[in-house]
């Protein structure tokens, strides 16, 4: 199974023509600023296996990649494989080379990043969607593209092989074990529908008044009762643009029903470090469906720190099944984009 990240947007707006097999690795030029690299062209890389991954550092099915992506690096940089990140931003900030540069080392990559703010090398390189991986051989050829999660022990697979191609000599470790996260590779997996993500600037607001411009600060009236899922509601003063909706303060909240395992949430944090509380189904999240970026105060509550803008992930439930999500900023200007879910499990597994 495949799962990626929609780029309906970015779709409609470059011609995308996708690299065919044999095809030769085309150039970086275009990107706006290189990391852990000098700038590189593909003839430094020969001799090399590359993999060459297109990614965003907010993107949940990113995110999930990069395990196996740490551990092929670790694992093979020293016998002549690599890895070059290219980050083609979906929001303004994460085309932004500090921010980049921070997310990449929050996130541990030690390998090339080059910062593709105008989607110049994504264009060239045929990409659709994030992430998107695409696998050169030692001259440069190209030999295999994966697109979403997925397939990790094939790829990896496909890298020992061309490796061994190089230097039959090589003694490589047994295939890297699949993670309790991609259950939906693993024998008995099911995936459950879930709510589609929601990219919050382009998602109308369901209780948006009927007057004002909702770019500057309106005061919104969540009446609760019955929500539909996967609609935003919104309480308190907040405002928008076409990336994503901010709190203008003086109390309030974000809301929306879900149906789902998994919630990453992509936020920034205004004018400084600001605490988001969390609660869904109108307590506390309990501990044992917390994500790893939720964090607990000493009277119980749940909550993030948003101090960067990027993605967090705020839950995990035990079971797929529908929920109330509440978001409840305590500083002026959060900022929250996106809101992604996964569903998929092996019934009775360990997460």
């Amino acid at each position: 199974m495949q799962i990626v990240r929609s780029c309906v947007a970015l779709c409609a707006i470059f011609a995308l023509c996708a690299l065919a097999e044999g095809s030769t690795m085309p150039s970086f030029d275009g990107g706006s600023a290189w990391f852990d690299s000098p700038p590189l062209q593909p003839s430094a890389l020969r001799g090399k296996v590359v993999l060459v991954d297109f990614w965003e550092y907010t993107c949940l099915n990113c995110l999930r990649t990069l395990p196996y992506l740490r551990e092929w690096y670790k694992r093979y940089h020293d016998d002549g494989f690599t890895i070059v990140g290219v980050q083609s931003p979906e929001f303004d900030f994460s085309g932004q080379p500090k921010n980049v540069e921070e997310g990449a080392k929050q996130l541990g990559i030690t390998w090339p990043v080059i910062v593709d703010p105008n989607h110049t090398i994504w264009s060239r390189y045929g990409v659709e969607v994030w992430p998107t991986e695409m696998l050169f051989d030692q001259q440069g050829r190209l030999v295999d593209v994966n697109t979403g999660e997925g397939n990790y022990q094939l790829t990896e697979s496909k890298i020992q092989a061309l490796l061994r191609a190089g230097n039959p000599s090589l003694a490589l470790p047994p295939l890297m074990a699949l993670l309790p996260q991609d259950n939906y590779d693993k024998p008995g997996a099911v995936c459950y529908p879930m709510t589609p993500e929601i990219l919050t600037g382009r998602a109308p607001i369901a209780d948006a008044p009927s007057f004002g411009n909702p770019a500057t600060d309106l005061d919104y009236a969540d009446r609760g009762g019955n929500h539909r899922d996967g609609a935003v509601y919104l309480d308190g003063y907040w405002h928008a643009n076409p990336e994503g909706v901010f709190f203008g303060g003086g109390g309030g909240y974000f809301e929306l029903e879900y149906h789902a395992i998994q919630v990453s949430v992509v936020m920034s944090p205004g004018r400084g470090p600001s605490r988001v509380d969390v609660s869904e189904d109108g307590a506390p999240v309990p501990r044992e469906d917390a994500g790893a970026d939720l964090q607990y105060d000493a009277s119980g509550k749940s909550y993030v720190l948003v101090d960067a803008p990027r993605a967090y992930d705020l839950i995990m439930n035990k079971n797929f099944g529908h929920h109330d999500l509440r978001l409840s900023p305590q500083g002026y200007d959060v900022g929250i984009y996106d809101i992604a879910f996964e569903s998929c499990e092996v019934p009775g597994a360990a997460k």
